[in-house]
């Protein structure tokens, strides 16, 4: 072959290349595109994916239009993709990121979501172009085609995530997304994280922030659900294996690649990894915009003091008791600046503070708290109220943790008394007076009456919370742990797993709640004398412990006394 030949087949080349990365920008999908969907007599505000271009259809639809009597530049044929077919730097040039999402999609909702997205991250829209399957994949092509094989699809995929790099996926709405139902968007999801050099993010609509923020500022209702529950049951159901695809054979043959790969588990944790680092991500920044407003009047200071807690509840849920404790303190800040006196309001801030401080093993300084909110709550309600039960409950958990163990039952005694005259038998307060209950006769080998306690908490938080909760996996763990007391391990390994399983779906594995679980699972392996398990499971502890609750906490150091316990069996039973 001539040299001229080479040159020319390289330029073919890099001219294929530089088309099939070719998108559209975020700043011509708000204005022209959105024209087009309007003039071809759509409501631009409904107007979904499927509307601008129905494939099962042989009309063409906006997409297809744009390219009908334009020549491919990759084929060279008749009918091009509609990205082919703009012009103008401002409209098109070499992608930046593309976009994974679900063609049931409303178009404006996409565009809302990337206009945000550039808002957020500093970009121009004149200058992010976006790849996405619809405009940069040739439609006629997809049509004229009766069944376009797997293989080439993955192909074209593998190559667009790749060589693009970056991935935003759009997910809503937030709390049930479409696109985790549908096998593509799983598949892309899949390429991009499988490659180191690939970063993916969450994106989504600003409704679905809105939405969110609403969700967790949500009051306890009157089983004691709130808000963030209904995050905790979005990401618990996230399960991969129940997505569905157009073609049967799509989705035989991409869960068989994930299946073979991470495993179901491992990628929906992974799936749910993100979801949590985005949903983190939006709390941050609107806590900070809430701190950052100048309140002038009583009105502004109760509403910015009120989400302010909110989110430092959302955070302390998450593990992030050092954040938490800051919100709340500001919070009780601009409460005790009201210029009329809300002493109900400023007695919930001390509980909240009260309860960071045991979060964080700081037992004096949480009993301090909680005893500043007691004296408020008797003086308002007496000693008969819910709001006062709510503290005799956590003085009662201060004193487990100082190990007056008879102080603490007299306290959990009073709550219980209450919260089962007022709020019933079945509410989840009572539950948990229950456990606390529970933890103290355990602790004085009392297993059978500990386990009748424990029994009584799961029962109701599997019927209020359901079985995918953080707290019903609790239960499963304190279940597990009087199992352990009777040396039957292997019940308790079984209970530790269903426990784990939540915590890592859940709250993820960074969270010091699922270190727990690892050492609960350690220590019983290594009762089992099976240290090279136990030794996993605790070194993972360790690490969580120090990472998220700093390596002087007494989780930390615990962890790191455990490990050394298992190093040292096993180096003797080795001798």
């Amino acid at each position: 072959m001539s040299w001229l030949c080479c040159l020319n087949e390289n330029r073919q080349k890099r001219d294929v290349d530089y088309y099939e990365f070719l998108a559209p920008s975020v700043f011509h999908l708000e204005t022209s595109l959105m024209e087009q969907i309007v003039k071809a007599g759509l409501d631009k505000k409904t107007a979904q994916i499927y509307d601008i271009e129905d494939l099962r259809k042989i009309k063409h639809g906006v997409i297809r239009s744009k390219g009908a009597n334009v020549q491919c530049p990759i084929d060279g044929k008749t009918g091009a993709a509609y990205v082919h077919c703009i012009t103008g730097e401002d409209n098109v040039g070499t992608a930046t990121h593309m976009l994974s999402y679900a063609w049931g999609y409303r178009v404006i909702d996409i565009v809302g979501t990337l206009l945000a997205f550039c808002k957020e991250n500093k970009l121009d829209p004149k200058k992010t172009y976006i790849w996405i399957c619809c405009l940069c994949n040739n439609q006629h092509r997809v049509y004229e085609e009766e069944e376009v094989p797997f293989d080439m699809f993955q192909d074209v995929f593998n190559k667009r995530v790749t060589g693009i790099g970056n991935v935003l996926a759009m997910m809503a709405p937030w709390n049930d997304p479409s696109y985790l139902k549908r096998v593509w968007c799983i598949f892309e999801m899949y390429t991009a994280n499988s490659d180191d050099k690939c970063s993916i993010q969450i994106v989504m609509p600003p409704k679905e922030k809105e939405s969110l923020l609403e969700s967790i500022t949500t009051h306890t209702d009157a089983s004691g659900r709130n808000g963030i529950d209904e995050l905790f049951d979005a990401l618990a159901n996230t399960q991969v294996e129940l997505a569905e695809a157009s073609r049967e054979t799509d989705k035989v043959n991409i869960l068989k690649l994930v299946k073979q790969g991470p495993g179901y588990h491992t990628f929906n944790v992974e799936i749910n990894q993100l979801m949590r680092k985005w949903i983190k991500d939006t709390v941050i920044e609107s806590a900070k915009a809430t701190e950052e407003i100048t309140c002038t009047n009583d009105y502004q200071r109760r509403e910015s003091a009120l989400r302010l807690a909110f989110y430092g509840s959302y955070f302390s849920k998450n593990g992030l008791h050092k954040a938490a404790i800051e919100l709340h303190k500001k919070s009780l800040n601009l409460y005790e600046s009201l210029d009329t006196e809300d002493k109900d309001t400023v007695a919930r801030s001390y509980n909240n503070i009260g309860t960071e401080y045991e979060s964080m093993g700081e037992y004096e300084n949480a009993l301090e708290a909680h005893t500043k909110c007691l004296e408020i709550f008797e003086a308002i309600y007496g000693t008969g109220h819910p709001n006062t039960s709510v503290s005799y409950f956590n003085i009662g958990f201060v004193h487990r943790k100082l190990d007056d163990d008879d102080k603490a039952i007299e306290m959990f005694t009073k709550s219980l008394e209450i919260d089962k005259n007022v709020k019933g038998e079945n509410h989840i307060d009572t539950a948990t007076s229950y456990t606390n209950i529970g933890r103290i006769k355990q602790k004085k080998g009392d297993l059978d009456g500990a386990l009748e306690m424990f029994n009584k908490t799961l029962t109701i938080n599997t019927v209020t919370y359901g079985s995918l909760h953080p707290e019903t996996g609790i239960a499963y763990g304190d279940i597990a742990l009087v199992y352990h007391l009777r040396k039957n391990y292997d019940l308790a390994i079984g209970m530790h797993e269903k426990t784990l399983k939540i915590q890592e779906a859940v709250l993820g594995e960074s969270h010091p709640d699922t270190a727990q679980v690892y050492q609960n699972i350690g220590a019983a392996y290594y009762e089992k004398k099976e240290f090279k398990l136990s030794l996993e499971y605790l070194e993972k502890a360790k690490t969580v412990f120090e990472e998220s609750l700093g390596s002087d906490h007494p989780k930390s150091v615990g962890g790191k006394d455990w490990v050394e316990v298992v190093e040292s069996a096993r180096d003797e039973a080795a001798a």
